[in-house]
């Protein structure tokens, strides 16, 4: 395959529109709640309750649902501050290991994991894919347990009709920088407890308000990624800088690169949302679904050509609004392999920056046993599904990826049947202590 002499288009580019721009210099009383009235009524949702960021939703929600001691049972592969928000509610994290094509919890392992002591089961969609709500949901109700979805992911995701965030007892979404839909920072808590979401109200309504020149410069720089990676501009300037120290970017585009274990909920998460950013989110929701539309369209590009390469793990084909396609992820065992040969070949698409919290010195008490996440948070890949992604290029990544799985064949190297299957504790113990991580994440 010859290398395209022209840059790709960019891994990612944010869901802005003019609007992003020009609502944050003017508030408008009444957004907030029209923005929840909106959202519970599209949803079918008793209510809704904006939040300073979706971290802040979650541990409000946790310290309404559990007792300090109480354990919730929740994925590993997860940021680090989905984990501080179970420690700073009283929690005790339970770390429970996922299925590997959807990263999200073995409900059998959860159902073995709940004992008298569990307070919640906290679920993630990951990737924009609906986790197996509705199954849980049925064994948290049997047990008389609460579960709890974390859904910044997954904002319009739907499972056997419902919209993922208000199957349990309550959902977070997350409107952050780089989310689907945006409003520049914060989130929402959804129930069809009224009472609940009542009491999370009234302490967010003691908050002070994100201050205007906080957000104007969240605006600002978003308007600096946006230029950055506009096409013409990314091709010219961006892209060329960025292949000359690919890593020092990778590690700039790292969240996770500095989490640390928190002590105390920093003040910056205490901050409610302006009703300017309120009037954002309204704006953006008449274009979730032609958005999922785009994402679905590419991700069924990816699915269609790459579903025979028995050397990757990928999501399970979804068209019945139960995978949104945030990112398309693949699983490949030589990652480090396969983005080397992408970015010769000057495609832009990178590793999923979730480690496994299970391994994390930083949670080293609660540590457990968690192959199929320490597996994941080791190869996964996401390949870009936005709306503005154009599918030429969607072709360029697979024909990449097919040329390095047809080098990975030559050489002779295990396919994912061969070395996936039958892992064992003991192997995986094995070679745990080089592979696990040892420094903070954020």
């Amino acid at each position: 395959m010859m290398c395209d002499k022209w840059s790709p288009h960019a891994r990612y580019r944010l869901y802005t529109s003019r609007e992003s721009y020009w609502l944050p210099f003017f508030d408008q009383s009444g957004a907030i709640e029209t923005f929840e009235a909106e959202v519970s009524r599209r949803f079918h949702v008793k209510a809704a309750v904006c939040v300073p960021m979706a971290r802040t939703g979650l541990l409000l929600v946790l310290k309404e649902m559990i007792r300090p001691g109480q354990t919730v049972i929740m994925s590993p592969l997860t940021i680090v501050d989905v984990v501080n928000a179970v420690l700073l509610a009283g929690g005790i994290p339970t770390f429970v290991d996922i299925t590997r094509r959807s990263c999200s919890l073995d409900p059998e392992l959860v159902e073995r994991a709940i004992d008298r002591s569990t307070g919640a089961v906290l679920i993630t969609h990951l990737h924009g894919q609906a986790a197996g709500a509705t199954t849980l949901r049925l064994i948290c109700a049997n047990r008389g347990v609460p579960l709890i979805e974390d859904a910044a992911q997954a904002f319009g995701a739907i499972e056997h009709g419902k919209p993922v965030g208000t199957i349990g007892n309550a959902g977070i979404y997350s409107f952050g920088f780089y989310k689907h839909l945006t409003t520049w920072r914060g989130g929402m808590v959804v129930s069809n407890d009224t009472a609940l979401v009542e009491r999370i109200r009234g302490q967010v309504r003691w908050m002070p308000e994100l201050s205007r020149s906080h957000l104007l410069f969240q605006t600002a720089r978003g308007f600096a990624v946006d230029v950055a990676t506009w096409p013409p501009f990314f091709h010219i300037v961006t892209h060329p800088i960025v292949r000359q120290n690919i890593y020092a970017l990778d590690r700039h585009l790292d969240p996770e690169a500095n989490a640390t274990r928190l002590k105390a909920v920093p003040l910056d998460h205490l901050r409610r949302m302006r009703s300017s950013q309120a009037k954002i989110g309204i704006q953006q929701l008449d274009r979730l679904e032609s958005d999922i539309q785009d994402r679905v369209a590419r991700a069924s590009r990816y699915h269609e050509s790459l579903e025979a390469c028995s050397e990757l793990i990928m999501p399970m084909d979804r068209n019945d609004g139960s995978n949104i396609y945030t990112y398309f992820p693949i699983q490949v065992r030589d990652r480090g392999g396969l983005l080397r040969h992408a970015r010769r070949q000057r495609r832009d698409f990178a590793a999923q920056h979730l480690r496994n919290c299970a391994d994390l010195d930083l949670f080293s008490e609660f540590s457990r046993l968690c192959p199929e996440a320490r597996a994941a948070s080791q190869e996964l890949v996401l390949l870009p599904t936005y709306p503005r992604y154009p599918v030429s290029e969607v072709q360029k990544n697979i024909d990449v990826i097919q040329e390095w799985l047809s080098k990975y064949k030559v050489k002779g190297w295990k396919t994912k049947k061969d070395a996936r299957s039958n892992i064992t504790s003991a192997s995986i113990t094995e070679r745990a202590s080089p592979d696990r991580p040892t420094t903070a994440i954020r």
